[in-house]
């Protein structure tokens, strides 16, 4: 691949990324994929299903570089080069990315699909001729064998499939915000653990049960331990198709055991003696090593015990009864029962760390449960005097509730550090410590998660519905509240109160942190705290409650500030009396300068890290935020959702906007900025549009007090000046879509247009995708809520018409591609949408025709020459094909006549075979008769 070799020509590829599809976003992945910036190598490894392209996606849209993308087969690497798909060899590719001669990230999906080792040498060419700015991220299912950890390189960036798997909390996302079909707690948790979270799987069990009443989708969930029917098919074609027989041997029968071993394979299918043994071992044991490193298929921890995905181990444990019948199959698992009993490991006593709040000699609950009622840094000494990890444990914690965040967490670090520390009080310091340093939220996530992980294998789900909860509360959204709460509520059931108490203060300090502010939530916190016996805790969330009801200019703030003070000092907490200090400058008659420096000389001696009341002062500063708007463009505002065709929808970070007490003329101005939403619209044409009939001044008026109104139903808690979602600049109006909003009228006008330039540059399949997005966007009239309006009436018709123009380009598509039924519903979709459109029911007759549905054709005809005798254009009723002077498209101009290049189809005779040589039904089905005169419909097409 050296510059030299010039006999071929490098084509110029272009930089871009293909749409990301639906699906949650997983931000602790996507910050570790962030290294590939450093490392100039990322590998993402897992079994097909996995979520690889996806992920890929998601970050290549977010990493700031120049994308490449290409996807790879067993003949070349297809990329996009000046418009449309390319198949390039990798050496050609390879010199294309160096020729851009430009930072880029060049992603190859479905690596494994071409030869690892031609693979590896190319990728080896590219980063050693390029400069520092080429970076290369790969998907593919097999583990390569070769190492780009080279002496001139950094180690790769690899994510496994086992960091693939779907969270609890991604599956509740999943469910709730990208399916719309949300589940219970214990639903989710019972869905992710029996799938694993194996996104196909996932994803195939929300198509097999979208249709279900939510009663018969919980009676789903619950049958997952035995049913694997919604997964079947992609098991079969995707997942085993490609392997050979000795590996499909080996999972069939050995699926009948929860651990797989060479010695244990070989012992249930016969019994050798020990010199073939050594031979049957060998083979046995590469068999399993493929399964691990080229098909991710199983998962090993020692490289002797694999175990298989449990979805995958149920369909075939399935399949081996139905192939050799029930008795068989039992008898069969009955032998591999009694082989994993001989071959048995030890296992080692378990040791959760559950017990230690009891207070146990030695323990780190000790001290901590005298810390939580009264001066936590008296309680320090104590804790120091414990051996091992519980004294620093239980110092970290003695430090945190007294304030001094800076030292705890050098304490705790140490602590989850300790290789003699029992895993639940390792995993504990590691959540507390990654809560509370500083640094991207996105590596919090990533402990987060990894500690998620550790505890739910350990068993510990009191450890693992804690991480979870640190998860869900850390965007401070809305949304994440309300996952917080139920997570609370769920430990409240199980008797963990303090988790419970833990999970929804920080879901609150996170909120805070985000300029939220709740004063309701603190006070119910501070009873929660008080009804466990643990002063200290309350002191902490009396001062948080003190400084919300400042940020909201309560009428008690003052007061509430003054007991904050008091009750903090009887605590012995100097970290809750900064707080208190800091909500007592904040309600200051006299501004509170003199205080505020007190407030940060009290923070600083204390170290006292996390100071919420800055952000409370000013709202709109940049937060700590999810990866998609660490931006600092962005830093702050929320997700929308807008939806304005067959009915205004408005969700805001996951949750439906409550307008219920905005007045309606309000409502309305937000439904036109809605309309426009990402652009800005000027005050004068709101004010004309919604208060025309008052004078300028009046109209001016009159809508600043109701987008102060929309303002508040929007973003509770935040003041209306500080807005992040309805912002004024200059004259202008504009409801803002950060990136990852979404806007149905903006997305069909996008998909149009791209439809258009995909059949320019001659790629009718693109084209056809986009054509049929739009089509499905269109649910209905724009804002039909707001009826005759005039400033709704023009966009309204306009949208009708170009989701009409939509349906009939697609349908002509179809039609050419020889998917006739197809065709007939976006022909038909299209009359439904404007019946004056000429070219759609030519297109309805020729694709009928095309299908040998004669009598449907016919109707077709008849109801044709029906429409354009209603526009007094008469058409003669012969049965041979005729010409009528009529445009090929659009609607019908009064007194114009354009010669149609193609007649009008007359009767046919069916036929059993149609032109491409697929066999066809002789009789046909008769399509739905177009109604009259519809300006359109609601709903989805498909």
């Amino acid at each position: 691949m050296s510059r030299g070799r010039d006999a071929v020509a490098v084509p110029a590829v272009d930089a871009c990324v293909p749409a990301a599809g639906r699906g949650v976003l997983r931000r602790a992945l996507l910050h570790r994929l962030d290294d590939v910036l450093t490392s100039r190598c990322g590998l993402v490894v897992g079994p097909r299903g996995s979520g690889k392209t996806t992920l890929m996606r998601q970050w290549a849209r977010t990493c700031r570089l120049p994308v490449v993308w290409g996807r790879c087969t067993p003949g070349g690497i297809v990329v996009p080069s000046g418009g449309r798909p390319t198949l390039l060899p990798p050496d050609v590719l390879g010199r294309a990315v160096l020729e851009r001669r430009e930072p880029t990230l060049l992603v190859l999906d479905d690596a494994h699909e071409l030869l690892v080792r031609r693979v590896e040498d190319e990728l080896v060419h590219v980063l050693a001729a390029s400069t520092p700015d080429v970076h290369v991220l790969l998907g593919t299912v097999r583990r390569p064998v070769f190492s780009l950890a080279r002496s001139e390189f950094p180690p790769p960036t690899v994510v496994t499939g086992s960091d693939l798997r779907l969270r609890v909390w991604e599956v509740d996302r999943l469910f709730r915000d990208v399916y719309g079909h949300p589940l219970s707690l214990d639903d989710v948790e019972a869905l992710t653990a029996r799938t694993e979270g194996w996104a196909a799987a996932v994803h195939l069990f929300h198509r097999s049960t979208a249709d279900l009443l939510p009663a018969d989708r919980r009676r789903a969930v619950r049958d997952l331990d035995t049913s694997t029917g919604y997964v079947r098919d992609y098991l079969v074609d995707e997942v085993l198709a490609p392997l050979d027989r000795p590996l499909l041997d080996l999972l069939h029968r050995g699926a009948a055991l929860d651990e797989l071993t060479a010695r244990r394979w070989e012992a249930l299918v016969e019994d050798r003696s020990a010199a073939g043994r050594d031979d049957h071992d060998r083979d046995a044991a590469t068999l399993l090593r493929t399964l691990d490193r080229e098909w991710s298929l199983a998962t090993t921890d020692d490289g002797v015990r694999y175990r298989l995905p449990q979805v995958l181990r149920r369909h075939l444990l399935a399949a081996h009864e139905e192939r050799l019948g029930p008795a068989a199959a039992q008898s069969w698992r009955a032998r591999a029962a009694e082989v994993a009993r001989l071959d048995a490991p030890v296992a080692p006593a378990p040791a959760d760390g559950t017990s230690d709040w009891t207070g146990r000699p030695g323990s780190w609950a000790v001290p901590v449960r005298a810390a939580v009622r009264r001066d936590p840094a008296g309680q320090v000494p104590a804790a120091r005097a414990l051996a091992g990890a519980d004294g620093a444990l239980a110092e970290g914690l003695c430090l945190l509730l007294a304030g001094d965040q800076r030292a705890a967490c050098d304490v705790l670090r140490r602590a989850s550090a300790d290789p003699d520390a029992a895993p639940a009080l390792a995993l504990g310091a590691s959540l507390a410590d990654a809560a509370l340093r500083r640094g991207p939220l996105g590596r919090a996530l990533l402990t987060f998660d990894q500690v998620h992980a550790a505890a739910s294998r350990l068993g510990l789900r009191w450890l693992a519905r804690l991480a979870h909860g640190l998860v869900a509360g850390a965007d401070g959204t809305r949304a994440a509240r309300a996952e917080a709460a139920a997570l609370a509520a769920s430990a409240d059931r199980d008797g963990d109160r303090w988790g419970a108490a833990l999970v929804l203060s920080w879901s609150a300090l996170a909120a805070m942190a985000a300029g939220s502010a709740d004063a309701g939530a603190w006070e119910d916190l501070e009873r929660r705290w008080r009804a466990l016996d643990a002063p200290v805790p309350a002191a902490w969330a009396t001062a948080c409650r003190a400084l919300a009801a400042a940020a909201q200019q309560l009428p008690d703030a003052r007061e509430d500030a003054r007991t904050a003070e008091a009750v903090a000092r009887a605590a012995g907490s100097p970290g809750a009396l900064a707080y208190a200090y800091a909500a007592l400058a904040a309600t200051d008659p006299d501004g509170g300068a003199e205080l505020a420096a007190f407030t940060a000389a009290t923070a600083d001696e204390h170290g006292v890290d996390v100071r919420p009341w800055a952000v409370l002062a000013a709202p709109v500063a940049v937060v700590r935020r999810p990866r998609a708007v660490d931006d600092p463009v962005w830093g702050g505002v929320p997700l929308v959702d807008v939806r304005c065709l067959g009915e205004f929808r408005l969700r805001v970070d996951g949750v439906d906007a409550d307008l219920s007490g905005v007045r309606p003329r309000a409502r309305a101005a937000l439904r036109l900025l809605a309309l426009h939403a990402g652009r800005p619209v000027h005050r004068e044409q709101l004010a004309g549009a919604l208060w025309g009939d008052l004078d300028p001044r009046a109209a001016l008026h009159n809508l600043h007090v109701s987008l102060s109104s929309v303002r508040r139903a929007l973003e509770p808690g935040v003041p209306t000046r500080s807005s992040r979602l309805v912002v004024r600049d200059g004259e202008t109006y504009t409801l803002v879509l950060r990136p990852g909003s979404t806007s149905d009228v903006a997305q069909l006008d996008r998909a149009v247009r791209d439809a258009t330039r995909l059949r320019a540059a001659g790629d009718d399949v693109a084209a056809c995708a986009e054509l049929r997005r739009a089509v499905d966007l269109y649910g209905g009239d724009l804002l039909p809520e707001d009826g005759p309006a005039e400033w709704v009436v023009g966009e309204r018709e306009r949208l009708r018409l170009t989701a009409a123009d939509a349906a009939v380009e697609l349908a002509e598509l179809e039609l050419a591609a020889g998917r006739y039924d197809r065709a007939v519903a976006a022909a038909t979709r299209g009359i439904r949408l404007d019946e004056c459109r000429d070219h759609a029911w030519r297109v309805l007759v020729a694709a009928f025709t095309a299908a040998g549905d004669a009598a449907a054709a016919h109707r077709a005809r008849q109801d044709y020459r029906a429409m354009l005798g209603t526009l007094g254009i008469a058409v003669p009723d012969v049965p041979s094909p005729v010409r009528v002077d009529v445009p090929p498209r659009g609607r019908l101009p009064a007194g114009r006549a354009v010669r149609l290049p193609v007649p009008l189809p007359g009767p046919v005779v069916p036929r059993s075979r149609d032109q491409a040589g697929r066999r066809v039904s002789d009789r046909g089905t008769p399509p739905p008769r177009p109604p009259r005169a519809s300006s359109g419909s609601p709903g989805t097409w498909s």
